[in-house]
């Protein structure tokens, strides 16, 4: 006679129960480091967009292509004043950062003042709103063909909390991250 032997199916399922409590943690690092890791992307963009956004407000004010996707900030106390194109960088970054209202923003700009007017070293003066850990300078660079141009700028600063916290989730990048994005460009005195 012929005996057959039976499959084992009852050691198959154990097997795959083992493999899978091995390797779901495994996998759930994997996710939210990605996570985190987009999210860490997401507000760099932004950080990047935003004072570009605002220094392009500070010279054109509203004939900028992008003013007119954001909400009306109101008129300004002066045309394109410092108040008004840190209200124009906080606006571009509420979507991302959920504390936009104490990000520390620095604009330079004509209407605030110039240092050295007429002059062939003659800045825009600036004024920022919150505290850097960095060093603030109290007027922009000089522009090399003034007194005919001059530079406006804008500064941000802002620490990016992984929005998974904790040493498992935050392998690949540390557990915060301190971004500072400033734009300058060139405006007719």
């Amino acid at each position: 006679m012929h005996m057959r032997k039976l499959p084992h199916i009852t050691e198959d399922r154990g097997q795959s129960l083992v493999e899978t409590a091995l390797l779901l943690p495994l996998l759930l690092v994997l996710t939210f480091n990605a996570i985190n890791c987009g999210y860490f992307f997401y507000v760099m963009l932004n950080l990047t967009a935003a004072p570009r956004q605002g220094v392009e407000y500070s010279i054109q004010g509203g004939q900028t292509t992008e003013n007119s996707q954001l909400p009306d900030p109101g008129p300004p106390s002066k045309p394109y004043d410092p108040a008004t194109v840190s209200g124009m960088v906080y606006e571009a970054i509420t979507g991302a950062i959920s504390s936009a209202s104490t990000t520390p923003v620095q604009v330079c700009t004509t209407t605030a003042g110039l240092v050295n007017k007429g002059g062939s070293s003659q800045a825009a003066i600036c004024l920022h709103n919150g505290s850097y850990t960095g060093a603030l300078a109290s007027t922009t660079d000089i522009d090399p063909e003034a007194p005919f141009l001059v530079l406006h700028r804008v500064d941000i600063q802002y620490t990016v909390t992984p929005l998974i916290p904790g040493k498992a989730f935050i392998v690949i990048l540390p557990s915060n991250l301190t971004f500072h994005r400033y734009v300058q460009m060139r405006a007719l005195q």
